[in-house]
C-alpha cells in the first residue's frame, strides 16, 4: 500500500476504525514517515501484503479478496516513448483508477516501447530513450501503484532488454513499484463477497488475424478460467463466450469472457506499411461482483 504522505510502499495494516456513518475502514501506518493513512474497508485487498514484491512462479496463483464489487482495468500494450504512444488515453486511464474507489489494474506487458541502440526496427521509431522510458513510466504509474495486481513483461520490453542486455527491465519497475511480477501466463483467483472468479492472463504471441484463436488455446490449457485476457496484437474486444454446464443436476448457463486487452498505440507506421487493419486505442474493465462479471471497452 502507497503511503499518501510520503509515497514510501513501507506501509503496515493498523487495525480498522469506522466512521460517522458506521462504514468500516482499514488503518495503514508508514515504516518511512510513521503517519497512518485509512481506506474504506471494501475497497482493500486483504491479502496484499503476502503478494508485495514476489515474482510469480510458474505454477502459483496470485489471490486477491475483496468483500464487494472490484473493476480491473487491464493495461497492456501501453509503448510510453513511441512516436504514436497516445498519452491523453493512458492519463484517462490512470484518473480512472485513481479516482475510482473499487478500480484495481494490472500491467501486461510491453508498458515501454524499448528500442535498444542498434537494434533494428523497419518503420519504427521512439522519441525518448529507454532509460526514459522507464522513468516515464515509472512517473505515470506512481500515483496508481497501491492498486496494481501485477506486472508482467512483453516482447518489447522484457524480451528486448532480456535479449540485449540479459537484464528484465519489467522485473526492475515491478520491484520499484513495490508490486508483483509475472513472467508467464497464469491464474490470478479474486475473491469478490465470497465468490471465487479466475482470471487467466498473458501476453500473448499470435498475430492479429484472429484473435480468438489464441484464446482459445488459452482456454483449453487453463480450463478452470473466468476470464481469458491477452494483449500484443492491439485489437480491442471483450466478449461472452456462453456454454451449458450441470449445476445440482440440472442445466445452467455458463459464461466465460475472451478479451484482447486493446493498446495505447496510435495508427503506426510499420501498421502502415503492412497496411494492418486500424484499431482504436483503449483497454477493456473487468467488473468482478458476488453475482458475476461483466466486461467492457474503453
Amino acid at each position: 500500500m502507497l503511503c499518501p504522505h510520503c509515497e514510501s510502499t513501507y506501509t503496515k495494516v493498523h487495525g480498522y476504525r469506522r466512521n460517522g456513518e458506521n462504514e468500516l475502514f482499514q488503518r495503514h501506518i508508514c515504516k518511512t514517515c510513521n503517519k497512518t493513512h485509512s481506506i474504506p474497508y471494501e475497497t482493500q485487498i486483504n491479502d496484499r501484503e503476502s503478494n508485495d514484491h514476489q515474482s510469480v512462479e510458474a505454477g502459483k496463483v496470485l489471490k486477491y479478496e475483496y468483500a464487494g464489487k472490484v473493476r480491473v482495468h487491464g493495461l497492456t500494450d501501453v509503448h510510453i516513448g513511441a512516436n504514436e504512444h497516445d498519452h491523453e488515453k493512458l492519463k484517462d486511464a490512470v484518473k480512472i483508477i485513481k479516482n475510482d474507489k473499487f478500480a484495481r489494474w494490472f500491467g501486461n506487458g510491453d508498458i515501454l516501447e524499448c528500442i535498444p541502440p542498434n537494434y533494428k526496427i523497419p518503420q519504427r521509431g521512439q522519441n525518448m530513450s529507454p532509460d526514459d522510458q522507464y522513468e516515464e513510466a515509472l512517473k505515470i504509474l506512481r500515483p496508481i501503484a497501491d492498486k496494481c495486481l501485477f506486472l508482467r513483461g512483453g516482447n518489447h520490453d522484457y524480451i528486448r532488454s532480456i535479449k540485449v542486455l540479459d537484464f528484465d527491465i519489467t522485473r526492475g519497475m515491478a520491484n520499484a513499484l513495490g508490486v508483483p511480477y509475472y513472467e508467464l501466463p497464469g491464474y490470478t483467483t479474486i475473491m469478490t463477497g465470497g465468490r471465487e472468479w479466475n482470471l487467466v492472463s498473458g501476453h500473448g504471441v499470435g498475430g492479429g488475424k484472429n484473435g480468438d484463436l489464441e484464446l482459445d488455446k488459452m482456454s483449453s490449457v487453463y480450463s478452470d478460467g473466468d476470464v481469458f485476457f491477452l494483449g500484443h496484437n492491439h485489437q480491442l474486444y471483450a466478449k461472452p463466450i456462453d456454454s451449458i454446464s450441470i449445476h445440482e443436476g440440472e442445466e445452467t448457463l455458463h459464461r466465460r469472457w475472451y478479451v484482447r486487452g486493446g493498446s495505447f498505440l496510435r495508427y503506426a507506421n510499420y501498421a502502415r506499411y503492412s497496411m494492418f487493419p486500424i484499431i482504436r486505442t483503449g483497454w477493456v474493465t473487468m467488473e468482478f461482483d458476488r453475482d458475476g462479471i461483466e466486461c467492457w471497452v474503453n
